[in-house]
């Protein structure tokens, strides 16, 4: 069965920690990231600016993924879809577990600290919306959302991280709202792909999502919440008053979507999953080079 963060194969210290961390996925938010960040600004954020980007990622991709393997590490060894983590075959120890957290935290607190002074200053909401979402999942359907909200909160803290210091009401105004919520209603429909197969295993085991409370219409929940994304994103393209490369990518990002969809209405979740990243890379790229090189407005 199909799980992104299991390793049957045991080829390298490397590349189980790689696995562990699942750190292909840092593709569904840094892209994100940095189209805040570009949109924020209407041009080309600093380089610099870029970089700590993407360490305040890495480091807190590093964090997140390691607490939530740690918290369900019992869950995960009863469960037959993942029980080959790392965390539950012992490759990976709690104690490894607990140094990865520590480096990750401090790493993105760092990288974050030279960012700006704005950022810093709210930094601790969002370690503490991704730190706590494992633990949510035992009380509420709604920590889907929870888990969605990071990756709109991503384009936010791009666009926060680009405008710099300011007054919270210019900011605030600079934030792309639209792609904000595009992304977290993008994000909970393709978050439904990793529950829906665990869907009767997290009922036995009074395991909360939107899979196990909806049931056989789930896949039509995450079928609305990316059709509504999609909606956001070209409310976006007209508000923005982005250009036609925008609206040429918002649409191929749509249509990849759709593609996952048919995926997992086949029972393939491993591929509608995966396609998202592909989803998320087109959406912004093209809103980035777009901002960046100024194409005609339509």
């Amino acid at each position: 069965m199909w799980d992104p963060g299991g390793a049957k194969d045991v080829k390298s210290k490397l590349y189980i920690i790689l696995r562990f961390l699942r750190m292909e996925q840092t593709f569904f938010s840094l892209p994100m990231a940095y189209l805040g960040a570009f949109l924020a600004v209407r041009g080309i954020p600093s380089i610099r600016v870029l970089i700590l980007i993407f360490f305040a990622l890495f480091f807190v991709r590093i964090a997140g993924m390691t607490n939530d393997n740690l918290a369900d590490r019992f869950i995960d060894a009863k469960n037959p879809r993942t029980k080959t983590r790392p965390l539950v075959t012992g490759v990976i120890t709690v104690k490894n577990a607990y140094t990865l957290i520590g480096i990750g935290l401090a790493g993105y607190f760092i990288s974050v600290y030279f960012i700006n002074i704005v950022a810093f200053s709210i930094s601790p909401i969002g370690a503490l919306v991704i730190m706590s979402y494992p633990y949510m999942k035992r009380y509420t359907s709604f920590a889907n959302y929870q888990i969605a909200s990071i990756q709109g909160l991503s384009v936010m803290a791009g666009a926060i991280a680009a405008i710099g210091v300011h007054d919270p009401l210019y900011i605030i105004y600079h934030i792309p709202w639209f792609f904000v919520f595009a992304t977290l209603f993008w994000a909970l429909g393709f978050d439904l792909y990793n529950h829906i197969p665990d869907m009767e295993y997290d009922r036995e085991n009074n395991l909360h999502s939107f899979a196990t409370l909806l049931g056989k219409n789930a896949l039509k929940f995450a079928g609305i919440n990316q059709i509504l994304s999609v909606a956001l994103a070209f409310s976006g393209d007209v508000v923005y008053r982005l250009n036609i490369l925008s609206y040429a990518t918002t649409t191929l990002h749509g249509v990849i979507m759709f593609m996952a969809f048919l995926f997992a209405y086949k029972g393939n979740f491993g591929k509608a999953f995966n396609y998202n990243i592909y989803a998320s890379v087109v959406l912004a790229l093209g809103i980035i080079i777009d901002v960046a090189l100024g194409f005609p407005v339509l």
